[in-house]
């Protein structure tokens, strides 16, 4: 697969099963279902999806707060990580971020979770602190961000 040959697009009600899959395929303890239905009717316009021939291989969902951005979740198909998808939902959402205004970019990333870390850091994503036991198996996360201006 070649990144080009990846389609960004807005969040449609088509994409919301296959979103589900990929939720519960990537995290231990998922988002409920009807998050992702509520958000792609209130803010689609920050629920991005990635397809590669028609099928969805990832997405990206960022809500907004004045002038701060916040990535809620990013996630992409297990036989499709690593090839550039992740990047460029990261890269699309930054720039509809930063066209709407945001001049920050805020996350939270496991403690263990090293790939994610090392990804976001490649983003230009900067540690800025610990929440302890943020996960509800009571894990701390990593909080992150980057400035957009």
């Amino acid at each position: 697969m070649q990144t080009a040959d990846l389609e960004i697009t807005g969040v449609r009600e088509e994409f919301l099963r296959e979103i589900w899959e990929i939720e519960r395929e990537s995290f231990s303890a998922p988002y409920p279902r009807h998050i992702f239905a509520h958000m792609a009717k209130e803010t689609p316009e920050t629920f991005l999806v990635a397809t590669f021939k028609q099928t969805t291989v990832g997405y990206v969902l960022a809500s907004l707060r004045k002038d701060a951005g916040h990535i809620l979740s990013i996630a992409v198909r297990k036989n499709f990580r690593r090839k550039g998808a992740g990047m460029k939902l990261m890269t699309e959402i930054m720039e509809i971020l930063r066209i709407r205004g945001v001049r920050r970019v805020d996350l939270e990333v496991r403690v263990s979770n090293d790939i994610a870390l090392k990804f976001y850091r490649k983003l230009g994503f900067q540690e800025r602190g610990l929440i302890t036991e943020y996960y509800r198996d009571g894990e701390d996360a990593v909080k992150m961000s980057k400035d957009l201006s």
